[in-house]
């Protein structure tokens, strides 16, 4: 997938011209948008074997906030989705446009689509002034097909970023995960902590929650880990994650920390990425009136994410 960084590369010869552009922000990639980029991939077909799919997109959100994805991973997914170009628009570079400006000056005239995409509550255009219906009628003035795809719905609501964000802030992270299609996950470089842990004989992998990502909630979880050895040799391995502040051996409420038991692994992993893909919330975080029972506890969780991972019945 080729990237385009706008508003600096707008040559000819760096923007591509005719293909099918959807429009969005795209956070979190999720069955909606999947739909979308569906939707295009379609348009493309039927326009020959030349036909290729782009995104345009916001390079960040207009407004600071936490995301389900952060810039490497959404441009990651969009190309697992078919996506050819991606063209990465700075809001402030637009901000001031019309709708219909935006819809002659960016759209038509840097790109030449031969189709646009866009969801049903798009909206775009000097403080949202435009909506979807609008490129609907640019389009077929300037005879640009623009196909407007309606919700993709589950549990009779519309998916969306907003909704997804909320489920994992609640630590429902399975829930979260339907939406998504694929398990919700965050990444980190393994530190040093207190060695805790391994003195109970459980070693965790420590990382900190990643600044601007949306954080589960505080608990216990069954998750994935996927990382790579110090000689390059790379695990999936199933673990059990703490998120929260370890209240049985820390009087302080706000030191938040992740910290991951990996079934099945003891090797140094200081300095390593890691990144957790999230299945389940198996139970609260909870403040232990002894190491022993805090230990009894963890061993029990992980057999439960042994067990979950390995299909047997608890």
């Amino acid at each position: 997938m080729q990237i385009l960084s706008l508003p600096a590369m707008t040559t000819a010869a760096s923007v591509p011209r005719g293909g099918v552009w959807v429009l969005g922000f795209f956070d979190g990639v999720h069955a909606g948008h999947q739909k979308l980029l569906a939707s295009a991939a379609e348009l493309a077909e039927q326009s020959g074997e030349n036909g290729w799919v782009g995104v345009w997109t916001f390079s960040s959100l207009p407004k600071a906030g936490e995301l389900l994805t952060d810039p490497t991973e959404r441009a990651s997914l969009l190309a697992c989705y078919g996506v050819r170009w991606l063209a990465l628009e700075s809001f402030p570079s637009v901000a001031h446009l019309s709708g219909e400006t935006f819809f002659r000056e960016i759209l038509l005239e840097q790109f030449a689509p031969s189709a646009i995409v866009c969801g049903f509550n798009f909206r775009f255009g000097r403080g949202g002034e435009s909506a979807a219906e609008d490129l609907l009628r640019w389009g077929a003035e300037n005879g640009v097909t623009v196909q407007i795809v309606p919700p993709y719905r589950m549990d009779d609501r519309p998916v969306s970023s907003t909704w997804i964000r909320s489920l994992i802030r609640e630590g429902n992270v399975t829930e979260a995960n339907r939406l998504l299609t694929r398990p919700y996950s965050i990444t980190g470089v393994v530190e040093h902590g207190k060695a805790l842990g391994r003195k109970l004989g459980f070693p965790t992998a420590n990382i900190r929650l990643p600044a601007g990502k949306t954080a589960p909630a505080r608990g216990i979880y069954a998750c994935m880990a996927v990382f790579a050895d110090k000689d390059g040799v790379r695990f999936e391995k199933p673990g059990v994650c703490n998120i929260g502040s370890r209240p049985t051996v820390n009087g302080n409420t706000s030191d938040i920390t992740v910290e991951t038991w990996i079934l099945e692994y003891s090797g140094d992993l200081y300095g390593q990425e890691l990144q957790l893909f999230f299945f389940d919330k198996i139970r609260d975080e909870k403040q232990f009136d002894t190491l022993e029972a805090l230990t009894a506890q963890v061993i029990k969780d992980g057999e439960r994410v042994r067990n979950r991972f390995s299909g047997t019945t608890e």
